[in-house]
C-alpha cells in the first residue's frame, strides 16, 4: 500500500466520521435495523490513527549528529 492509497483511506474514514457525527441521534439505521454508531466511530478513529502512523513512515526525517576529531 502506498502513501496515496493510505491518504485516500484516511480521507474516506474522516468523511464517514463526519457523516456519523452529523446524525441527530446516537444510532443509525442499517438494513432497517437501528444500531449505535459509537462502536463504528471508534473503529473509524482507529483507522485514522493507523493511517497517520503509516503516513509518518513515508515522511523524510533528519538525524543530526556531531562528530569530534
Amino acid at each position: 500500500m502506498n502513501a496515496e492509497q493510505i491518504t485516500a483511506m484516511r480521507e474516506q474514514a474522516l468523511a464517514q466520521m463526519a457523516s456519523l457525527l452529523a446524525t441527530s441521534g446516537p444510532t443509525i439505521t442499517v438494513n432497517d435495523e437501528e444500531i449505535p454508531w459509537a462502536p463504528l466511530l471508534a473503529a473509524l478513529e482507529r483507522t485514522v490513527d493507523w493511517c497517520d502512523r503509516k503516513l509518518a513512515e513515508y515522511m523524510p526525517y533528519e538525524v543530526r549528529s556531531v562528530g569530534e576529531t
